[in-house]
This record gives C-alpha cells, sequence and structure tokens, in this order.
C-alpha cells in the first residue's frame, strides 16, 4: 500500500513517544502514543500528521494516555486507493478506537480531523464523550446567500483534487508550503524544515494521490449532499468546543452557522489573531482551552 515505506518519526525530545501500526481490518493506522490515564485521541487535517501536535502530547500526556493517529493516506498509514470519503475515515477512527479496546475517548482535532470526528459522533453516540475542534465547522451548514462566498473560498481545493495536478504540486513541497505561509499569523513565520516534515511525506505518491483522492471526493460527491442536509438525520450529542482563527483564508466562518438544530452543546469561540493553523500559531491559548474543556 506504501510505495515508500519509512519508520523514520520526527522526534518531541520532552516527551517520550512510542509508535504502533494498528490493523483495522482494510489497513493499519499509524499512531503515535505517549502518557497514561484515559485515552485522548488527537486527529490532524491536511496537509499534516500526527506531528501537528508536537506542543500539545507533551502537555497533555501529563494528564491522560495521548495517542495521536495518522488518517488514513497521510503520515505513516497506510495509503490503499480508495477510501477517502468523509464516512469511511469517520469508520477508520470508529474501528481504531474499537481495536484499541476503548468504549469512550475524548477527541482533540484540526481541519479534516474534526470534520471525521464530527461524524463519528453524531453516528455513534456516547463514543466520543468530548470533542474540542480547532478551525473547522460543524457538518450543518446554514444554506443561505452567505454559503455562495464560502463557497467561493474553498476554490483552494480544486488544484489538490485535480488529477496529475495535485498529487505532483504536494509532491513537490509547492502547493502544502503555499497554504502553510497564507495567511499565517505567526511573527516568525514558517520555517522550510516546519513545513518539510510534512510535505516530505507527499514524496511518496500514494499518499499524494491518497490527499488528492480525499478532496477530489469532497468537490465532487460530498459537498452538494452536505448542503443538501445529508447529516440531518443525526443529531450531536457530545459536548463540543470549536476554537476557530478568523484569518483562516481556507475555510469561512459562514460555515460556523446552521447547527444549532442537530447539536446539544456546541460553543463556538472566535481568535481574532489566527488563521487556519491555529494550533500551530497559537499553541498554548489550544492547550489552555482544551484542557479546561476536557476538565469540566
Amino acid at each position: 500500500m506504501n510505495s515508500n515505506p519509512d519508520n523514520t518519526f520526527p522526534v518531541i525530545e520532552s516527551t517520550p513517544v512510542t509508535h504502533h501500526y494498528i490493523d483495522i481490518g482494510d489497513m493499519k493506522i499509524h499512531i503515535a502514543e505517549a502518557g497514561k490515564g484515559e485515552p485522548l485521541f488527537m486527529l490532524h487535517g491536511w496537509p499534516q500528521h500526527w506531528y501537528m501536535w508536537k506542543k500539545q502530547i507533551p502537555f497533555f500526556a501529563k494528564h491522560y494516555r495521548v495517542i495521536a493517529a495518522d488518517i488514513r493516506g497521510f503520515g505513516w498509514s497506510d495509503a490503499p486507493p480508495k477510501g477517502y470519503l468523509k464516512d469511511e475515515l469517520a469508520d477508520d477512527l470508529v474501528k481504531l478506537i474499537h481495536t484499541l479496546g476503548y468504549k469512550e475517548i475524548r477527541l482533540l482535532s484540526h481541519d479534516w480531523g474534526g470534520w471525521i470526528g464530527f461524524i463519528a459522533a453524531a453516528k455513534n453516540p456516547g463514543l466520543i464523550s468530548k470533542h474540542f475542534a480547532c478551525n473547522i465547522p460543524p457538518i450543518w451548514p446554514k444554506l443561505d446567500l452567505k454559503l455562495i462566498p464560502a463557497t467561493i473560498k474553498l476554490f483552494y481545493m480544486i488544484p489538490i483534487a485535480t488529477p496529475v495536478v495535485g498529487p505532483r504540486i504536494q509532491k513537490s513541497g509547492f502547493y502544502p508550503h503555499l497554504i502553510f505561509k497564507r495567511g499565517n499569523t505567526r511573527k516568525e513565520g514558517w520555517t522550510d524544515e516546519e513545513m518539510n516534515v510534512f510535505s516530505d511525506r507527499f514524496k511518496d505518491v500514494s499518499r499524494a494521490n491518497a490527499a488528492s483522492k480525499l478532496y477530489r471526493d469532497f468537490l465532487l460527491k460530498e459537498y452538494i449532499p452536505l448542503g443538501l442536509g445529508k447529516y440531518k438525520k443525526y443529531h450531536l450529542k457530545t459536548p463540543t468546543y470549536c476554537l476557530f482563527g478568523v484569518k483562516d483564508k481556507q475555510v469561512s466562518t459562514a460555515f460556523l452557522r446552521g447547527y444549532e438544530k442537530y447539536a446539544d452543546d456546541v460553543t463556538v469561540e472566535r481568535v481574532e489573531n489566527a488563521g487556519h493553523f491555529i494550533v500551530d500559531e497559537h499553541p498554548d491559548l489550544v492547550n489552555e482551552r482544551a484542557m479546561k474543556f476536557f476538565n469540566y
């Protein structure tokens, strides 16, 4: 499944991290684990992998058993040619949780990881006890005119989703680096080393193809059904906290509407001086808010 298997993982100096490959049936998911206690799962988005949580793992491992997983096709998980519909990725998460022997977990997420978490929580009441989601909206958008500019903002997805082009611009590192820098709010910016630790994984063509497939499936098969209320038959009981950097150049705050009738307990906090990669831009804020939420 992976054309270039590689077990050389980036290191978090301050915390011992162990790595495992978990067989969930049709593939293996890579997880990075640290700490002891109740399970706290962390799930990344594009173009990152488990290492995006490098500032969270040491902090939360003092209180929880941290399990940072790589989504199908990303990081060090297997990258099969199919299985990238978001319901399928949510199924991957559910299988991973059950395979590890857990009946209930907390979830800290970002981007697609949060979207997957919302689906898993809505379809499996009680599985995710609390969900702290960074710069990703709930799965019930409000269908009105504000969705037009919000949809235009998603046009960044088109190059990634385009066959041939999408894999190439990821494999070269060009497009992931462009998105990292676009709308960045960190004064120090992104170093090449910080970006390469993520973009280098796309040098494996199977992963570049996987990410392209993930976006292509969303644009061609999932976005219109989403707007027409695909998930309105589900009701979210999981207490949820959405921390959202309003300078996000990819995801519009207009999507932070419409969920109210379909969720029991969702808190939204807008952060004025943060962009899409809020976890990297404001790690201490994420840690403080998430810890308070998980312990409440």
